[in-house]
């Protein structure tokens, strides 16, 4: 009665909170420890992730340059009128709108190679450059312009600001690039939506497509090339139902195939999948009471390890073919030491991750521990209660096919060969250990279509980019201060740039020099150029118009909206990124930068690769602790050599299962470290319900232990087959691991517990 209470209590709770809204986590860098960099770190990467996950890009192509250009305007009206995206305005008349922002500081501005060369005393250099753009083949002489700015500083200024999109061209209010026989017509922008929702993806990605496919009827040979996150996310979400969808019905129609068909009713199947549903219940209820939230990471791997809780079940429903176990008590008698033993051992394992400090292993940790125990209560309490099963006049065959597993490490010409194939595996996974390598590569958690990454390594050759989210973090007191380090760090990039080391940067500092470099600036033109000669050698007999003085600001930038662009780059007071193209050597940058105080190298995907190997290596340590406190309950039922035998299985397979991967060629991540957690907790089951069983009921034990072992294979095995790197690296451990321990199993079958085998 006080267990049913408790359930009736858990299940009204999160029915309380399934109302209110159960807050799922799903950021990825909310896995790390919760340290002060590491927060710091999360708040700006995620600031920068979020602006270029909405941000997209079309190139639209034609051999026609009016066809190209209707056809991008046509799919900009689409977009814009759905309020589906907010496209940036681009080409001639952003140049114009900034050149307008500019004009009233224009004396205050220098392109970095004018200023260079005013350093050096050559204004003569800079005169006749004047000179030659105004009497030169294509020179210009507009008298009002020469007047204010008789050594045209101010077009030098604009021309050398540096463009992200190198190789595209303004033509006539849009950007465009004439290459492959085809004009290329630059539409981009950002989602209006989430990026990462189903519902706006779908809405997005099937305007487009329909209003794409309407343009290559009435164009034919037009071309239009996609990338941004919303494409990648909406194939990747399409895909991942589909296998879901193919992978979890393979799972569910041959667990019910397996249960039905090795009981012939369905009594053993409601009654696992009852005890689990209370296990995921109360482990998620316990989340939500102790953390008030649930990562998908927890929830992903804390139902996986509360799926141990169907070695429970089904070593109940086995003991069903025992026909010296006639009522449902004297069964779960039977069972009741190793499913003890089983849950206790299990439990101490997991509790050491309580300790980590590590956001999600400790909710895990939490989920496994509650979910786990409910699941074995409700196999202790319930079933016997529920459990009308007779002992069947079948079966015969399923105990010696059973049995088998058992026989071939008794059978003297069996056991050789075992041993050998055992040797063999030994040998095997010693030269994978040679092989074995890592790869925490963030990159590859989700199947990216292949598709969609030639479209974007075509978009980024049109258009001159590398693509990478790589940054410069700058860190001041202030807004100036902000600005005077970002012109020190400029001119390291430049020389890396020169170096090699990368290909382009753009900073606020390119687009809004310091109030220092503008005074310098000011200097500088004053005491190494003469306004008035250069008006003589011009012709112009009227007077040099004095330059406005007025200091140009980051704030007033800002609140022109001239530059949007500069808004993503300005992340606070004093806080600012400069993007790098390109980065070919981050040692190399990372070395220039570091006497520099402020300034940091950020690389949002690389810094959580590097992060998430130390979480994988950490991991290993408190696995390795978990089963060292194993021992210890192992060891107070079979001794210390008893315990050690009946743990050996499942350490074997936590040895052999990544050396085996190695093999294969794929290494190995932080995903293959959680499926090793399941490994040693299922292994360890599988060994002591081989210990706890005598020579007359060895086949019924073995044959719980074969239902085990298949359903958990068509539970977490089969995704193995998946497309997506985590889920594939978590289902081949499951894999290989689970049919090593269990194979190895047996092997704890001569130990004997304090006391004897149970009758």
């Amino acid at each position: 009665m006080f267990w049913l209470v408790l359930v009736l209590v858990t299940g009204a709770y999160l029915g309380i909170q399934s109302v209110r809204g159960i807050t799922f986590r799903t950021d990825l860098l909310s896995l790390l420890p919760a340290d002060a960099a590491t927060s710091e770190a999360h708040a700006i990467s995620a600031q920068l992730m979020d602006g270029a996950a909405r941000r997209f890009v079309l190139l639209v192509g034609h051999q026609d340059r009016t066809a190209a250009r209707a056809a991008a305007a046509a799919l900009e009206a689409t977009l814009v009128k759905g309020s589906l995206a907010r496209v940036q305005a681009v080409g001639l008349d952003q140049v114009r709108a900034m050149g307008t922002f500019y004009q009233p500081y224009a004396g205050a501005l220098l392109a970095s190679a004018d200023r260079a060369m005013l350093r050096a005393g050559q204004g003569d250099v800079i005169a006749r450059r004047a000179l030659a753009q105004v009497y030169g083949v294509g020179g210009f002489a507009d008298a009002q312009l020469l007047r204010r700015d008789p050594f045209l500083l101010f077009p030098s200024f604009l021309s050398a600001l540096p463009a992200p999109l190198s190789r595209l061209a303004p033509d006539e209010g849009r950007l465009s690039v004439n290459t492959d026989g085809k004009v290329w017509v630059l539409l981009s922008g950002e989602v209006a939506g989430d990026p990462y929702a189903l519902d706006t993806q779908q809405r997005f990605v099937n305007e487009l497509d329909g209003r794409i496919g309407a343009l290559t009827q009435e164009h034919a040979g037009l071309v239009v090339k996609r990338t941004g996150a919303i494409f990648f996310a909406q194939q990747g979400a399409q895909s991942g139902l589909n296998e879901t969808s193919t992978l979890g019905a393979i799972s569910m129609v041959g667990t019910v195939s397996l249960l039905v068909g090795a009981f012939r009713r369905a009594g053993p199947l409601l009654m696992n999948l009852l005890a689990v549903a209370i296990g995921i219940g109360c482990g998620l209820a316990a989340n939500l009471w102790l953390f008030g939230e649930i990562h998908i990471a927890t929830l992903l791997f804390g139902v996986g390890l509360t799926g141990v809780a169907v070695d429970y079940g089904i070593h109940y429903a086995a003991t069903v073919f025992d026909p010296l176990r006639p009522t449902s008590w004297e069964r779960l008698g039977h069972v009741l030491p190793g499913i003890s033993l089983g849950l206790i051992t299990t439990l101490i394992g997991y509790a050491i991750l309580l300790v980590a400090p590590f956001p999600a292993l400790r909710q895990v940790a939490v989920f496994s521990l509650v979910g786990l125990s409910a699941s074995f209560f409700t196999v202790v309490f319930w079933f016997p209660w529920l459990d009308r099963g007779q002992a069947p006049g079948y079966g015969r065959h399923l105990l010696q096919l059973a049995n088998g597993f058992w026989r071939i490490w008794e059978d003297p010409r069996l056991r050789r060969l075992c041993w050998l194939t055992l040797a063999l595996l030994v040998a095997l996974g010693g030269f994978g250990f040679t092989r074995l390598d890592v790869d925490d590569d963030v990159r590859r958690m989700q199947s990216l279509a292949p598709g969609l990454l030639a479209e974007q390594a075509e978009i980024q050759r049109l258009a001159g980019t590398s693509g990478a989210l790589q940054f410069v973090l700058v860190d001041a007191a202030d807004d100036e201060k902000a600005l005077q380090l970002g012109e020190t760090v400029a001119a390291i990039l430049e020389r890396l740039q020169g170096e090699g080391v990368l290909l382009a940067h753009r900073g606020p500092a390119d687009f809004v020099p310091s109030l220092a470099r503008q005074g310098e600036n000011r200097r500088l033109v004053r005491d190494n150029l003469d306004p008035a000669a250069q008006m003589a050698r011009l012709g112009l007999t009227d007077p040099a118009q004095p330059q406005l003085q007025q200091d140009l600001t980051l704030a007033a930038v800002l609140g022109s909206h001239s530059m949007p662009f500069l808004s993503e780059w300005v992340l606070g007071t004093g806080q600012q990124v400069i993007v790098l193209d390109g980065l070919k050597d981050p040692a190399a940058l990372r070395g220039a930068l570091a006497s520099l105080q402020g300034v940091r190298f950020l690389d949002p995907a690389g810094d959580f690769t590097e992060r998430l190997g130390t979480y994988r290596h950490r991991a290993l340590w408190l696995i390795g602790l978990s089963a060292l406190l194993m021992v210890l309950p192992l060891s107070w039922r079979y001794g210390i050599r008893g315990g050690l035998i009946v743990l050996l299985p499942s350490m074997a397979a936590l040895v052999l299962a990544p050396a085996l991967i190695a093999l294969g060629g794929e290494g190995i991540s932080f995903f293959h470290v959680m499926g090793l957690i399941l490994v040693l907790a299922i292994g360890v089951d599988y060994a002591t319900f081989c210990a706890e069983t005598d020579r007359a009921h060895r086949p019924v034990t073995m044959l719980a232990v074969l239902l085990d072992m298949v359903t958990t294979l068509l539970s977490f095995g089969v995704l193995a087959f998946s497309s997506v790197f985590a889920v594939h690296a978590f289902g081949l451990t499951m894999l290989i691991g689970i049919l090593i321990a269990f194979l190895l199993a047996p092997l704890a079958g001569d130990v004997n517990p304090r006391g004897g085998k149970r009758a």
